[in-house]
């Protein structure tokens, strides 16, 4: 399971607010504006072309305490086919991004429980309106359940945890160069099947510049060696 990416997790934190709205100030991101979006390019530790994601922003709503901006997601492989395709929501409350870790969820993790009762408890996955180097980020938990005539199959617990911003950094991606912060985190994956626990864990560092979101994602194994990266090819 250490192939699992939470999308921005290669997807998630890549939005928030329009600066014009003035009752929350998760402005760090790129600005929402509806039919707007970012799409990345996915390498595999080679510096193979695996696919892209496109994420376009579909519509945004100011309640007053909140803001929330529905987005869409593509995939598509190294052929340009479409794989899977999804919409999720991102909320600004309290001058924090929140994603609910259910809707960024790598589709090829379920794809094996196909025919099966699944059932999800997570976390919200918070990001605050402004990163410093050294700050600590909350941690977050989901819980897949799946059952079959009542029974229970499988369970996969992942858990994002000891996320921290280390530093700040300048780079270079197709879309661009950019000062950036670094985030680091790490992710345990526990998978029981039939009652047997099997864990895995890896580690990712995302580099996000303000006014513009994630521009890279790395990603290691437990034993530290790279898997893979992403980085910001167009921004739409």
């Amino acid at each position: 399971m250490n192939h699992l990416r939470i999308q921005g997790i290669v997807l998630l934190l890549v939005m928030a607010l329009n600066p014009a709205i003035k009752a929350q100030e998760c402005s760090y991101y790129l600005p929402l504006v509806e039919n707007t979006g970012l799409e990345f390019e996915n390498y595999n530790h080679r510096d193979r072309l695996e696919g892209t994601n496109k994420v376009i922003i579909t519509n945004v709503e100011n309640t007053g305490n909140e803001v929330i901006a529905t987005l869409r997601s593509e995939y598509f492989d190294r052929r340009n086919r479409i794989q899977h395709e999804g919409e999720y929501n991102v909320i600004c409350r309290a001058n924090v991004l929140t994603i609910d870790m259910q809707s960024v969820i790598d589709q090829t993790v379920l794809e094996g429980f196909q025919g099966m009762d699944l059932t999800i408890e997570s976390d919200e996955l918070l990001l605050p309106a402004n990163l410093t180097a050294g700050k600590t980020l909350p941690d977050a938990v989901m819980t897949i359940t799946a059952r079959s005539g009542g029974v229970q199959i499988a369970e996969i617990t992942i858990h994002i945890e000891d996320r921290q911003v280390i530093g700040k950094e300048t780079l270079s991606v197709p879309a661009g160069r950019f000062d950036t912060y670094k985030i680091s985190y790490n992710t345990r994956v526990i998978t029981s099947a039939m009652g047997i626990p099997i864990r895995t864990g890896s580690r990712t560092i995302e580099y996000h510049a303000p006014n513009v979101g994630m521009v890279r994602s790395e990603f290691f194994d437990n034993r530290d060696r790279p898997q893979g990266y992403t980085v910001l090819s167009q921004i739409l």
